[in-house]
């Protein structure tokens, strides 16, 4: 870089030239470039040349022809600011090479272009197009690129043509990543041992482990779900969830499955079945809704186990804290299908409420569309018969505000048909679907009937309302859904009469949340009202919340009210909660304590009373606060007073829960373990953290570095990582921290990037050099220094630094002695080679940096 500057102060003459060739065409980016800000960047002017007589000393014998064209650079690994289009883009190692007429510059690959926001699908095709060392200017016309060393910043000048104009997010497929062949268990195990005292005292064991297992080979990924759980007197039961194979089909926008999984669940109810299926996965598109998750909210009273179900299969199980709780990470088992929680409190009370679940509204836009098709076999262990199945969606839009939608569902003795239409307003979202459906029952009846559906989901900006789903549902009596024409053909195999059935008659669900102002707070509503036919009255749930902050202080109110059938059992529950932190520290712990009133709507239970309360004190500690711990003191009405203590410790290998319960009339041990076990051709990787579309870090040598994608996550001793979580068909940047790896060690590059298929394990390699810090003094053979600025190469060529001032030169080595070269020039006197042999040393004698010196010859 110093040469570059001393040049600029050097005598230029022009050279005879021969009769001047037609001008290219100007480059607008580099004419932009040099006139950004007002300033005009140098430009050597062709055919120039320096006079080295006006440097002095060894800097005479300095090749100075390099800088004919003007770019000084030396061909090396330099890390910059990327900015593009003046927008800074972000900080990362580029390349710089010399092409073909010798100009060094950045080398542009695909990968680094898309997440720039290129549209690389309209750059030209040619020779060399998807080589990975191109400088801009090689890849799009009137594309430009200047490295400013003073700054140590890289200024891209783009034409908007080339700009994409996708929404943010959208990666090319070309460069979406299989990833390679690889297995992985991902795990979530709990045991509670409990104990109740007095007259009536027993004990309460049981265990719950889930297992998440796939395989990934040739881009086929083999998927199975299962759960283990045990109770002490009923046993082991081990239900298979699913097992299935599945590849995305870039070309179809789509993703292909075989074997046991569950229907589309956006227009007909989900149902789980065992064949083969086609669907569009909004996942590829760049600006696509990915569907809706359900959040589980309640209150447990005790230290409590929580068990989730879908569509009769245990799905979740987990040990709570007393107090409001939050499960926001469920793995539904389709679209549709309610969600069941029940809440196992320490003292053997159970509670249990349904969370709806549904898809919202969804709109697309002018000529996208989605699909779904389905064939194969009823799956459902609860039936005596398993009948075939076939269907099919589709949706298209057709203008910006309009969206149809269409489809059919058939089976043995059993057809529906589907359509409706979804509108965009300015207030919102709204969906209307009609579904007919005909039905022959075993006992021989035809039943034919409807269904109407109603859906909106809006955000009102004005207001700040989010309605994430308003919907309502009405089914005439004769309509039978797939599942209820299973079931009632079911109920008649057993002997029962199926007038008594139960069968929806209409729903209506809500969710709302609406922030009250920067000071006011927020608050959330959902609930669902629901009738049944051959049942009287109506089956309510509700929540209500409001939440707010004040200072470091946080507090909310909630209640949750459900309401059985006609002169059925209704319960309300009301929680006040508070919590603030303890302190100014980094890490403070955190005090949080809350109030509970119930209502039990009826007998001595009716009016409003006292339920419980509760305080308790939560922290953090260890390393990358890994880890976590809490006690809490519980209040009840109609229990003793109760003490959990919690710890949770998130290691490299897994993450580790306890708590352990205690009060007069019960004591309860609980402990868990979760974490993924993932097999490559490297060897085995343990990671604390689950995922299922995961990217494999190799950065051998670099144990102990920091990966920044998930907390505490560092690479172990053999080299690897695992990243999980990886957003599928989106780039994915990994980011290595050096803090905390051996000090011999270094990274050529700290981050990367990379865009997985959903499901992929993609392996991300990060090059290191490892061995002694060397600071050698280099003089030439008649003891004269070498010119500042030459070159240093290894014995297969490759650049590994530079002569500074006074011949001094830094490299690392993995060797105790070696040979390098060093050139200033083309000819060959302009070139020499060092031995250099330093002491060998072990332990932390290698830590630090070792001078030596040498002769060039």
């Amino acid at each position: 870089m110093l040469l570059f500057a001393v040049g600029l102060l050097l005598t230029q003459r022009a050279s005879a030239a021969p009769a001047p060739a037609p001008e290219p065409s100007p480059n607008l980016g580099e004419q932009i470039l040099q006139g950004q800000n007002g300033q005009t960047r140098f430009k050597a002017p062709e055919f120039a040349e320096f006079d080295s007589s006006f440097l002095s000393g060894s800097g005479q014998k300095v090749d100075l022809s390099v800088f004919r064209n003007g770019n000084p650079m030396v061909a090396g690994d330099y890390r910059v600011d990327i900015y593009v289009n003046g927008t800074w883009q972000g900080r990362r190692d580029l390349p710089f090479r010399a092409n073909s007429a010798g100009e060094v510059g950045a080398c542009i690959d695909l990968k680094l272009l898309e997440e720039l926001g290129v549209d690389t699908a309209q750059l030209p095709a040619g020779d060399g197009a998807t080589s990975d060392c191109l400088q801009v200017q090689e890849r799009m016309r009137d594309a430009f690129g200047v490295y400013d060393s003073g700054n140590l910043r890289y200024d891209l000048s783009i034409p908007q043509a080339f700009i994409r104009r996708q929404a943010r997010g959208y990666v090319n497929p070309d460069l979406w990543d299989r990833g390679v062949n690889a297995g992985y268990i991902g795990y979530s195990f709990n045991a509670v041992d409990g104990q109740t005292r007095g007259a009536f005292g027993s004990r309460n064991r049981s265990a719950y482990l889930g297992l998440n297992m796939g395989l990934n080979v040739g881009g086929w990924q083999l998927r199975q779900n299962s759960s283990l759980s045990w109770n002490e007197g009923g046993g082991s039961h081990w239900q298979r969830i699913d097992t299935y194979a599945q590849r995305g089909i870039a070309r179809v926008r789509g993703l292909l499955t075989l074997g046991e999984t569950y229907t589309n669940g956006e227009l007909f109810d989900s149902i789980g079945y065992r064949g083969i299926s086609l669907a569009s996965d909004d996942r590829m598109l760049p600006d696509s809704l990915r569907g809706y998750a359900p959040v589980v909210r309640g209150i447990a009273e005790t230290n409590a186990r929580v068990e989730i179900r879908q569509n009769q299969q245990l799905i979740y199980s987990s040990t709570v804290s007393p107090g409001a709780f939050v499960i926001d990470d469920l793995y539904p088992t389709g679209y549709g299908g309610d969600i069941e929680v029940s809440v196992i409190e320490a003292d053997g009370r159970v509670r249990s409420f349904k969370v709806p679940f549904g898809a919202v509204a969804q709109m697309l836009r002018p000529g996208q569309a989605r699909y779904a098709f389905a064939v194969g076999q009823v799956r459902n262990d609860t039936l005596l018969d398993n009948p075939w199945l076939a269907q099919a969606i589709y949706q298209r839009g057709v203008a910006n505000r309009l969206t149809l939608y269409a489809g059919s569902l058939l089976s043995r003795n059993y057809g529906a048909v589907l359509y409706g239409a979804g509108l965009s307003t300015p207030v919102g979202a709204i969906s209307m679907d009609v579904t007919h459906a005909r039905t022959r029952l075993r006992d021989g009846t035809d039943h034919q009937g409807a269904s109407l559906r109603l859906s909106y989901s809006s955000q009102l900006a004005s207001l700040g309302t989010n309605v994430t789903l308003a919907a309502y549902r009405y089914s005439t009596r004769s309509y039978f859904s797939l599942q209820d024409a299973l079931a009632a053909n079911d109920a008649i195999e057993h002997g029962f009469d199926t007038q008594f059935s139960t069968r929806q008659r209409s729903q209506f669900q809500l969710t709302l949340n609406q922030p009250l102002g920067r000071r006011a707070g927020a608050l959330y509503i959902t609930g669902s009202v629901r009738d049944f036919y051959g049942q009287p009255g109506t089956n309510t749930q509700y929540q209500f919340g409001y939440n707010n902050s004040w200072r470091a202080m946080s507090f909310g109110l909630s209640a949750i009210r459900t309401e059985s059938g006609f002169g059925g059992p209704h319960d309300t529950q009301y929680l006040l909660s508070m919590s603030m932190p303890l302190g100014r520290s980094s890490r403070p712990m955190s005090l949080s304590t809350d109030v509970g009133l119930r209502d039990g709507g009826s007998g001595r239970d009716s009016g409003l009373r006292y339920g419980s309360s509760r305080v308790g004190i939560t922290g953090s500690a260890g390393t990358d606060d890994n880890i976590n711990y809490g006690l809490t003191l519980t209040d009840a009405r109609d229990a003793d007073t109760s003490a959990v203590a919690t710890v949770s410790y998130r290691g490299r290998y897994a993450t580790l829960d306890g708590s352990y319960g205690y009060s007069d009339s019960f004591r309860q041990l609980s402990l868990s373990a979760s974490g993924n076990v993932v097999a490559h051709a490297g060897g085995i990787t343990f990671a604390p953290y689950r995922g299922e579309t995961m990217v494999l870090v190799h950065a051998p040598n670099a144990q102990g570095a920091a990966v920044l994608n998930a907390p505490g996550l560092r690479v172990d001793g053999r080299g690897y990582a695992v990243v999980p979580y990886a957003s599928p068909y989106r780039l994915n940047a990994v980011t290595l921290d050096p803090a905390g790896m051996a000090q011999d060690v270094e990274l050529e590059s700290s981050s990367q990037s990379i865009a997985p298929y959903a499901g992929a394990i993609s392996l991300l390699r990060f090059q290191t050099h490892s061995g002694r810090a060397l600071l050698i003094s280099v003089r030439g053979a008649a003891g004269q220094s070498l010119p500042l600025g030459a070159a240093v190469k290894d014995e297969q060529g490759q650049l590994v630094g530079l002569v500074g001032q006074g011949g001094r030169l830094y490299v690392r080595s993995e060797h105790d002695s070696g040979r390098l070269q060093v050139e200033w020039g083309a000819q060959a006197s302009q070139r020499c080679v060092f031995d250099y042999q330093v002491a060998a040393v072990t332990g932390q004698d290698q830590l630090g940096i070792t001078s030596t010196e040498t002769v060039c010859r």
